[in-house]
């Protein structure tokens, strides 16, 4: 990094894990981001600790890269230059303990744990940036979306395919410029498959919890948000709000537990069925598999007209999260930023009051909980279909 951090906005990290240690290293620096971390929390001191170091190396102008071993784990080469930023194992004791040196409260943590954190940042007069799910029960997504609505702070969802130019990609080329053709109804096959749950690099036991976990909620939730943006349900509200298409879904699935109670999710699989929005007349119909013991890991999302209009077999496939390419193999996007950065970038234009037309706009709470929704109507199907109202 070692850009100036005169003018940043300062970022409290919460949790010290994988995607935490990303922003940390990553995507918090003034020059990318105009921000910089001024601190460090974890329940495990040893690992607020190490990043808190890393942190500081970093800043010094030590340079990070992903871990061979774990593309998900970012670290500094050397932690022997720099001063390690401040770490504490309890957020409100860093939040009084900083106060006013702290403008964003980034929350990194594990789903159950994302109410507390919310309401303690907006208590403490922090604008927030809130790892997904949005929360691991209505319940607790409801009081945050409460809690943004009263609040005087900004919270912003870290989902970033709303920014992934591989799905930009897919839905104008489908949308707007029709490659596909002009069907009167739009298909979908989505495929979750891993080869073992939880993934090699998800250590925390709660990766594998019904509660917080599993392959549904933890990946499931990167692409029923990534539906929604592609139907257009969260379009328009810079411009004109009261015109946003309105969008409705039913969901009908089954989903497969193992025997032992408390385990997540091991097979699930049905249809998710939009309209409204920028959709076609007769919608999309999305077929969905999740499938834990795959041979190898597959991430895909193919889009293709209704089999009567699509005679030359003519299809669009995201893959891998952040390519593209077309039912011959040819590439149009490929290796694309998943949005990370430009999900911090959102936040602190809109802290700032940002009028620039380009700046992104954030992945609001009720955004949010518009994908938990899906989330929460496919567990709770069983095999019934269930409608889904969307906030708006």
């Amino acid at each position: 990094m070692g850009q100036s951090n005169a003018n940043a906005m300062r970022v409290l990290v919460v949790g010290a894990g994988s995607i935490s240690r990303e922003y940390a290293l990553h995507h918090f620096n003034p020059s990318s981001t105009n921000t910089v971390v001024v601190g460090i929390v974890d329940l495990n001191e040893e690992k607020a600790i190490d990043l808190a170091t890393q942190v500081g190396s970093a800043q010094a102008g030590a340079v990070v890269r992903n871990d061979d071993n774990n593309k998900y784990k970012a670290r500094v080469l050397s932690t022997s230059k720099g001063t390690p930023v401040p770490h504490f194992t309890d957020i409100k004791v860093a939040l009084e303990t900083l106060s006013d040196s702290i403008d964003i409260v980034y929350i990194g943590t594990t789903p159950k744990s994302h109410r507390r954190l919310v309401e303690e940042s907006f208590q403490h007069g922090k604008h927030v940036l809130l790892e997904k799910p949005l929360a691991a029960n209505i319940e607790d997504a409801d009081a945050i979306i409460a809690a943004a609505a009263t609040s005087n702070c900004i919270l912003a969802m870290d989902i970033g395919m709303r920014y992934n130019p591989a799905l930009q990609e897919l839905r104008n080329r489908v949308l707007f410029q029709n490659e596909l053709g002009k069907p009167q109804k739009l298909r979908a096959s989505l495929k979750m498959h891993y080869q073992q749950w939880p993934r090699e690099w998800q250590t925390q036991p709660w990766c594998a919890s019904r509660e917080e976990g599993g392959p549904l909620r933890e990946v499931g939730t990167h692409f029923f948000s990534a539906l929604l943006e592609f139907v257009g349900a969260h379009h328009y509200e810079k411009d004109c709000p009261a015109t946003r298409p309105s969008v409705r879904a039913k969901v009908r699935a089954t989903v497969d537990y193992p025997n032992h109670d408390g385990a997540c999710e091991t097979s699930a699989s049905g249809v998710i069925a939009f309209e409204g929005g920028d959709l076609p007349p007769e919608g999309l119909h999305v077929e969905f598999s999740v499938v834990t013991d795959a041979p190898g890991d597959m991430y895909e999302l193919t889009i293709t007209p209704d089999e009567s209009s699509n005679s030359n077999n003519k299809s669009l496939t995201l893959f891998d999260f952040v390519s593209l390419r077309n039912q011959n193999g040819k590439v149009f996007v490929r290796d694309a930023s998943y949005g990370r950065k430009e999900c911090v970038q959102a936040l602190v234009a809109a802290t700032i009051g940002s009028e620039n037309e380009t700046a992104p706009s954030v992945v609001t709470a009720q955004h949010g909980r518009n994908a938990q929704r899906i989330l929460d109507a496919v567990v709770n199907s069983k095999g019934d279909y269930v409608a889904i109202d969307f906030d708006r």
